[in-house]
């Protein structure tokens, strides 16, 4: 048998291996697109129908439609609120302070 020479041609080599994948990418990109066309309507559908389920629902309690005045009302409750809890922890506080030296016991030497 007679001695042959291998030669590695990288150039051919890598040229293959990127058609490859890229054709790779394409595929799947392209199976990607054929999910959202035929399954994007269907989630377009359901989330309508959940918007116009929310807005009957909505329509059933016209109480809850609440506008910029009720908001600033809500504002002013809920800073009043806390201005209140916090009086009332600070005379909390006081009456324990004063109530833990009132109940030491007076050491004599």
């Amino acid at each position: 048998m007679k001695h042959q020479e291998v030669n590695v041609d990288y150039w051919a080599m890598a040229k293959a291996m990127l058609v490859y994948v890229t054709l790779t990418g394409l595929c799947w990109l392209m199976l990607r697109l054929f999910n959202a066309v035929f399954t994007l309507p269907g989630k377009l559908r359901a989330q309508q129908q959940n918007v116009q389920n929310t807005l009957q629902e909505l329509q059933r309690f016209p109480d809850l439609n609440i506008s910029e005045e009720d908001l600033q009302n809500a504002e002013k409750e809920l800073e009043e609120f806390v201005k209140e809890n916090e009086k009332d922890k600070e005379i909390e506080d006081k009456n324990e302070n004063d109530n833990s030296q009132t109940n030491e016991p007076k050491k004599t030497i």
